[in-house]
């Protein structure tokens, strides 16, 4: 058994459910919060955001290797699309304290050691909850 934030996860316990905010706010720090809201509303136990930059994921380019031929992101080059998909870290405090404020976890999934780096300069309050993105 392990806890996160007084929540008890393990065999014995209900499911320890994280909602994943990703690119779902469209540019909008409000349409992030209303997410947050809704996650928790909704159940959720948690809700997990991205850490990154554009310039920490990938290189501006046009070049085949890094457009995107296929999909919701058809058209745009792999630097658009993490240009308009990420959470900008000047959000990050605010976002964190109104989670913990409505009394749901946001994890944040730092994608580089900048995002460390930047995660670890805000206040959150007790030591937050990072965890590496997946390779």
């Amino acid at each position: 058994m392990i806890e996160i934030n007084g929540v008890k996860i393990g065999e014995e316990y209900s499911p320890y459910i994280i909602a994943e905010l990703s690119a779902n706010h469209g540019g909008s720090i409000d349409v992030a919060k209303e997410s947050i809201r809704l996650a928790k509303e909704s159940g959720a136990s948690a809700v997990k955001i991205q850490s990154y930059t554009p310039d920490t994921m990938t290189i501006e380019s046009n070049k085949p290797d890094f457009l995107i031929t296929e999909g919701l992101w058809k058209g745009y080059t792999l630097y658009d699309l993490y240009k308009e998909a990420y959470t900008p870290f000047e959000w990050h405090q605010e976002l964190f304290s109104y989670a913990k404020e409505i009394g749901i976890t946001l994890f944040s999934s730092p994608f580089d050691e900048t995002a460390v780096y930047s995660c670890a300069l805000i206040d959150f309050g007790p030591p937050p909850d990072i965890y590496w993105a997946s390779p």
